[in-house]
């Protein structure tokens, strides 16, 4: 038995997509909609619904209209974004940078 490895999953406009995107055990993000132009274009909306975390997260793309599923691991050192990037230190007019600390 041969599995074919050469299948190309699209992405339709008229297709119902289920998505999420998981990240340490938790779902960052979710999508179940039409109108997406490609993989691609429901990936990024994953991305902009999460916002910023560090880590793996995994990707998964369910085409409900054509049958196929996509599962797709990511890294990503999108960290969350500080209150205040530099404060100064009293006295000796130095700098700290706080995520270096």
């Amino acid at each position: 038995m041969t599995m074919n490895t050469n299948i190309s999953n699209t992405v339709n406009c008229g297709d119902k997509i289920f998505a999420t995107l998981e990240c340490n055990g938790r779902r960052l993000a979710s999508i179940n909609g039409m109108g997406f132009s490609s993989l691609e274009a429901v990936k990024r909306a994953l991305l902009d619904l999460a916002g910023r975390y560090a880590g793996m997260a995994i990707v998964t793309v369910r085409n409900c209209t054509q049958g196929w599923r996509d599962v797709t691991a990511l890294a990503t050192m999108r960290r969350p974004a500080l209150m205040s990037q530099v404060s100064t230190v009293s006295g000796n007019g130095q700098y700290m940078i706080l995520w270096a600390s």
